[in-house]
């Protein structure tokens, strides 16, 4: 979290007092950076990231709150330039910590605006199979299961990909097979399951070689595909809500609907 996020968690922080930002960001340095100990310069990097002007009479402040008996601020003694948060100013700061939002609620607010959105965006899609498909699928965000919302929304594109290829230019996809210079020059597709033999990307690359995408559709699925397999094993990489509906759009209208049967 950067000092700019971390202040915009406080409605109203633009009427924050000098001091109050002062101590706010000595709680960030304390909390997400580790620092218990700062001195101005430490400070005067949080202001200047926030794109908040720093106080000109910044020392004279520190001073400020570091005096009295129940100081929010104490000096450290080994060096007087230096501070750090008293208990009295970690706790002025934690009674306006706004409260986190719970799992269900964060997502509960999500869904409400995704939801009807996301319904949409499977009318566009004529078969009723894959229909069906991808609203189980998106149901998955319901119980927060992104990553199976993300997988589930590749195979309804890329099934669909395979039929049109089947449907209107096989021809065109075994010629670009046959030149190729490896194992799947000697392969010919004559029916769905002989897809089992070629990788995604491979499949990918010749629907390109073969001209039934764009290139501009297979840069797409080159990134989908990347971030479906990561999707796909464990990996510690955070999944956003955004993301997974921008992966829905992007593959149900570039892909499905683009791509008539």
């Amino acid at each position: 979290m950067t000092p700019e996020e971390f202040l915009a968690q406080f409605p109203g922080h633009a009427e924050f007092s000098r001091k109050s930002r002062i101590l706010l960001f000595a709680y960030y340095l304390r909390k997400h950076r580790g620092s218990t100990q700062f001195a101005a310069v430490d400070l005067r990097e949080c202001f200047e990231a926030a794109l908040i002007r720093v106080p000109t009479d910044l020392n004279a402040l520190l001073q400020s709150l570091s005096k009295g008996r129940n100081s929010p601020l104490i000096r450290v003694r080994s060096n007087a330039s230096t501070y750090a948060l008293s208990v009295y100013g970690v706790s002025e700061v934690e009674t306006i910590l706004p409260v986190p939002a719970t799992d269900s609620q964060q997502l509960s607010s999500f869904l409400s605006a995704a939801v009807p959105h996301l319904k949409r965006v499977i009318a566009r899609i004529a078969d009723k199979q894959r229909q069906e498909f991808l609203a189980e699928a998106i149901s998955c965000l319901g119980v927060g299961a992104r990553r199976a919302t993300v997988i589930m929304t590749w195979v309804v594109a890329f099934d669909h990909l395979q039929e049109y290829v089947i449907t209107h230019h096989l021809p065109a996809f075994n010629a670009a097979l046959q030149k190729r210079s490896d194992r799947l020059s000697k392969l010919v597709i004559a029916n769905r399951d002989d897809f089992a033999e070629i990788r995604e990307s491979q499949f990918i690359e010749v629907c390109r070689s073969a001209n039934i995408i764009t290139n501009d559709i297979r840069k797409l699925l080159d990134e989908k595909l990347g971030f479906r397999n990561s999707c796909a094993h464990p990996s510690s990489i955070q999944i956003g809500d955004s993301k997974v509906v921008s992966f829905i759009e992007d593959l149900v209208d570039n892909v499905v609907v683009r791509h008539q049967i």
